[in-house]
């Protein structure tokens, strides 16, 4: 018997280990393959295998404008989707991270409320 092989791949820079493991054992579920990574291994992650998405915890994350570089800087990296989620209290975060250029800037209940949209690819629109 074969193992069919993920749908999509997501790496994730979420220090908070509750939370990067409700994403990963979400994922798993939709059988999409996440990725745990730190920041400074999070580019290099994403250039390993196709990656669609890249979900970082905004407030833990320093240099989203040094990560996108990274990013833009490698062609099979170009197209990862970056989302970021912060705490709604902390409206400083948000400007910051659509000043790096994220595609999809989300308070942490909304994050987690579109979870499984945005894992699937349902999310990749909006």
């Amino acid at each position: 018997m074969t193992i069919p092989s993920p749908k999509r791949r997501v790496v994730l820079v979420v220090p908070d280990l509750l939370f990067a493991t409700r994403i990963v054992e979400t994922a798993k579920q939709l059988g999409v393959a996440a990725l745990a990574s730190s920041r400074p291994a999070a580019a290099g992650a994403c250039r390993a295998a196709p990656t669609d998405l890249l979900i970082v915890d905004i407030e833990s994350t320093p240099d989203l404008d040094g990560l996108r570089r990274e990013l833009d800087a490698h062609p099979e990296t170009t197209r990862v989707r970056m989302v970021g989620f912060y705490p709604h209290v902390r409206a400083e975060l948000r400007e910051a991270a659509l000043a790096a250029r994220l595609d999809l800037v989300l308070p942490r209940s909304a994050f987690t409320t579109r979870l499984s949209r945005l894992l699937s690819g349902e999310g990749d629109r909006t």
